[in-house]
């Protein structure tokens, strides 16, 4: 696999509730329905006017972040530069006085956006974020702590400290190399598995396929989309797409000879509001685990380790597409 000069830059958010909070069935869109209003509302003076120009998205950290625009001779479609991971396991009602983490990740140049996600953070928290109660206000929550992490070496550092008021911006960033060593750790431990590897699908996955809305989780299409999602972000956030990347020769036919061996996923119905386009959204898709079978996984992990990194599918910025790869390789 050609090097990507991609980085990712994950963040984990510990908040604790200063009163209840109520999420709906997907807390993810919610946290980014929050994040945005906060944004706009306090860095993009224009947004609120709608008269924001070429110029001005240009400079403007608000657009770039969330209504990032690529240059119109630019391949691929267009990524924007962070994903958000929603709390995975708290419950949908969280009590004052308790603790939630969610994350957020943003890749290659964006980490310049880093203090305009801190605030906003605070912001969401003073606002508050999920279901409006009887009270007609949604839960509040103060941020305590926010701590970089790179899952693929388990280093961690910590950039706010509880009672602390200064935030650090030395991150944990995920590099091309982590991801090259994560793989070939992994094609060991698939040696001792039978090439045998299992998916668990944390959040919804939803991907097409010829403008066809895909409901089983097949390898090919997936991994086409990790690697078209991983090229995009190189080319629009990360300096430029690797030229010696050639997907139809070097990834897609070795992607098609993988084999489904088992399918443990169901399909969730769900809808959320897009305030972008001012309607609901389907944010629906695949959620628990498949096993898969290949007689050479080695051109692939790479691209299958950068997609857990990335997400993949729709709705990144709100938490869709979350994967992992199973730590015991094999779900029976």
């Amino acid at each position: 696999m050609a090097s990507v000069p991609l980085t990712a830059h994950p963040l984990r958010f510990t908040a604790r509730a200063e009163t209840d909070i109520v999420f709906h069935e997907f807390a993810g869109s919610a946290l980014r329905g929050a994040l945005a209003q906060v944004l706009r509302r306090t860095f993009c003076p224009e947004w609120r006017a709608g008269q924001t120009d070429v110029l001005h998205r240009a400079l403007c950290p608000v657009c770039q972040l969330l209504s990032w625009e690529r240059d119109t001779d630019t391949e691929g479609d267009v990524r924007r530069p962070y994903t958000l991971t929603p709390p995975l396991n708290a419950p949908a009602r969280i009590e004052a006085g308790e603790t939630f983490t969610f994350g957020l990740t943003l890749f290659g140049e964006k980490l310049a956006y880093l203090p305009y996600l801190v605030l906003a953070v605070r912001g969401m928290g003073d606002e508050g974020v999920g279901r409006r109660q009887d009270n007609g206000q949604r839960g509040r929550f103060s941020l305590e702590r926010i701590d970089a992490v790179n899952h693929l070496t388990g280093a961690t550092r910590t950039l706010l400290a509880p009672g602390r008021a200064e935030v650090s911006t030395q991150t944990e960033p995920v590099t091309h190399a982590h991801v090259l060593q994560a793989a070939a750790d992994l094609l060991v431990r698939l040696a001792a598995h039978d090439g045998q590897l299992t998916l668990h699908f944390h959040t919804p996955l939803r991907l097409t396929q010829h403008k066809a809305l895909q409901k089983q989780p097949f390898f090919a299409p997936l991994i086409k989309h990790v690697a078209r999602r991983v090229l995009d972000l190189c080319a629009q956030h990360a300096g430029g797409r690797p030229a010696a990347v050639e997907l139809k020769r070097d990834l897609f036919p070795e992607a098609q000879t993988v084999q489904m061996v088992a399918n443990h996923t169901q399909w969730w119905d769900l809808a959320g509001y897009s305030s972008r386009l001012h309607r609901k959204q389907q944010l629906g898709g695949l959620i628990g685990s498949a096993t898969y079978v290949a007689a050479d996984w080695a051109p692939l992990l790479p691209w299958l380790v950068w997609g857990q990194v990335t997400q993949v599918g729709k709705n990144t910025v709100k938490g869709c597409g979350i994967y992992t790869i199973a730590q015991d390789m094999v779900v029976t």
